[in-house]
């Protein structure tokens, strides 16, 4: 038993330690950015200068969204005969009708415009990029997902920074909202998009750290795609994969601001859980395909914020372990919650400090100060889901690839009513269910514990108490979904 109490305890112990420096980083993040500024374009291309451009649009069942979308597109300030737009069609719904009667009837407009087919979705997105580079780009291809809605200035604001710069290779816009408004789930999940586009990215960069292309919503260079190795399958997080591969090749990634392009909040707990479990899963299989690489080619701070940006997923996975081996140790006679009362402190600042650096993100997206009220509606909503983030981190660490499932898009504006649109999407109940359930049973267990032995152990029992309620809302939240269908 003494083998015991000593595994679980060391586990305990490491995981915490391991967690720690995640928060912390995010409030140094926030003071990091807090002078960030664009780059300034150095040299201006001449109007007859301005070079050809290739949208590319992946396409997969959007119905809903996709004319808006091609219509957004074809209101870019750029010269028409300089813009080619491919969309990049995997549909398997109505959306294949609506792109051929709205390709054709931009076509006619002069607008130069295609769509691109295949005969499976092998690779998914990424393989329908890889595709569509088959089929004549220009050296500069801009990547939008289906939900963007493009600024008309966003080429003409960003272009220019390619003139004589044959280091760049990739310029990242930043993501505001179209739907921040529509209802408080949207408002408080923004506060984590917004941290990463406001704290986190600017803080890497002025950290000269490495960054990540967010997949849409920007431009890449042709040359430094092919010279990098291309798209790759073998990671569902493949922006990521390639902006790292990118900046290990010696290209520069640059951020803008001030830039910003417009795209959809996923609007329900549902179309968080699908969001979620694919990018957990592929941040933890880039760490399989690119950490050692970037360890052995980075150094200093670099290789830091590298390491905590590629690694972040962990902390859902960190999570579990902590919470399960503390249920556990709580039925041990020697475990008397000094320990635990030691972590309770530092946690307590680490947590206070990530607070802070999200209401700095708040205040830097221009919301109304009572957002901030919103944060804990966002960690609340964040932590139901826990369990499928840790076991899709879990998994992206054992194998590679694997099924790219689209987020749900719905056309959704600020001033739209909730009550007026339909919302729903048939996503099944799966098996990690079981494990939410298992889950909560353990937590469960460990709270109850806590109550009884009372004293040092209530700062568990306080954070314990949270955990259960979000993930019971999860939970209840899919089950009434499935008995709705």
């Amino acid at each position: 038993m003494d083998y015991l109490f000593f595994f679980l305890l060391s586990i305990n112990i490491i995981s915490g330690l391991l967690l720690l420096p995640y928060p912390i980083n995010m409030f140094l993040l926030a003071i990091s950015s807090r002078k960030w500024k664009d780059p300034q374009i150095m040299e201006y291309y001449k109007e007859s200068e301005l070079p050809n451009v290739t949208i590319q649009l992946p396409v997969f069942n959007e119905s809903r969204i996709i004319r808006r979308t091609l219509s957004n597109l074809t209101r870019l300030l750029y010269p028409k005969d300089k813009l080619h737009i491919q969309v990049l069609d995997d549909s398997t719904d109505q959306t294949v009708s609506i792109l051929d009667t709205e390709v054709l009837s931009l076509k006619n407009q002069g607008i130069n415009i295609e769509v691109i087919r295949r005969r499976s979705r092998e690779g998914y997105k990424a393989g329908a990029l890889v595709n569509g580079l088959k089929h004549g780009v220009s050296e500069f291809i801009v990547i939008f997902d289906a939900d963007f809605q493009p600024n008309t200035q966003f080429l003409m604001d960003s272009i220019h920074h390619f003139k004589n710069n044959d280091q760049l290779g990739a310029i990242q816009t930043r993501w505001v909202h179209s739907n921040l408004n529509f209802s408080l789930f949207t408002r408080s999940m923004a506060i984590g998009l917004d941290g990463h586009f406001l704290v986190e990215k600017p803080g890497r960069k002025r950290r000269n750290a490495f960054i990540t292309f967010n997949g849409t919503g920007g431009i890449w260079r042709r040359s430094a795609i092919e010279d990098c190795g291309g798209w790759s399958s073998a990671t569902l997080a493949e922006d990521l994969d390639l902006a790292y591969r990118a900046q290990m090749k010696g290209y520069e990634i640059i951020y803008l601001k001030d830039v910003t392009n417009s795209q959809e909040v996923p609007p329900t707990i549902r179309c968080w859980i699908i969001q979620q479990s694919r990018w957990s899963k592929g941040f933890s299989q880039n760490i399989r395909k690119n950490y050692i690489s970037f360890w052995k080619k980075s150094k200093g701070k670099s290789r830091i914020q590298g390491t905590i940006h590629q690694t972040q997923y962990l902390v859902p996975l960190l999570i579990l372990i902590i919470t399960i081996t503390s249920s556990l140790l709580l039925f041990f006679p020697e475990y008397d919650g000094t320990l635990l009362t030691i972590f309770s402190v530092f946690y307590s600042v680490a947590a206070i400090l990530g607070l802070l650096a999200y209401m700095v993100s708040v205040i830097r997206a221009k919301r109304p100060l009572r957002d901030i009220l919103l944060i804990p509606f966002f960690l609340f909503w964040g932590a139901g889901l826990i369990v499928r983030m840790g076991l899709g981190t879990l998994s992206g660490l054992i194998r590679k690839g694997g099924e790219f499932e689209r987020t749900p898009k719905f056309n959704l504006f600020n001033d739209q009513k909730k009550s007026s649109i339909n919302i729903r999407e048939k996503i099944p109940l799966d098996k990690v269910l079981l494990a939410e359930l298992a889950y909560i049973v353990i937590i469960g267990i460990g709270l109850l514990k806590g109550i009884e032995l009372g004293g040092l152990f209530l700062s568990q029992v306080v954070f314990y108490s949270f955990l259960l309620l979000s993930l019971l809302n999860l939970v209840l939240s899919e089950l009434l979904h499935a008995l709705a269908r």
